[in-house]
């Protein structure tokens, strides 16, 4: 499993703020409604080899901000 520093967001299983790690084959740029954005794995670990955490996995899509409004 390969990983990169993630930092610290919100587990759905543990229902709290946790550190986290973006998971390198889940990254990828893609298309939002023709916005271009980052789609991240994320798994919920608390140290670089993704052990410590409940180890959930998720996805998150990243928008630029000026895109929103």
């Amino acid at each position: 499993m390969d990983t990169r520093k993630g930092g610290h967001r919100y587990c759905p299983n543990c229902k709290k703020i946790v550190e986290t790690r973006v998971l390198l084959e889940g990254y990828c740029q893609t298309d939002f409604h023709g916005i271009p954005a980052k789609k991240r794995q994320i798994i919920c670990a608390t140290d670089s080899k993704g052990s410590g955490g409940c180890g959930t996995k998720w996805l998150t899509l990243e928008i630029p901000v000026d895109q929103l409004g």
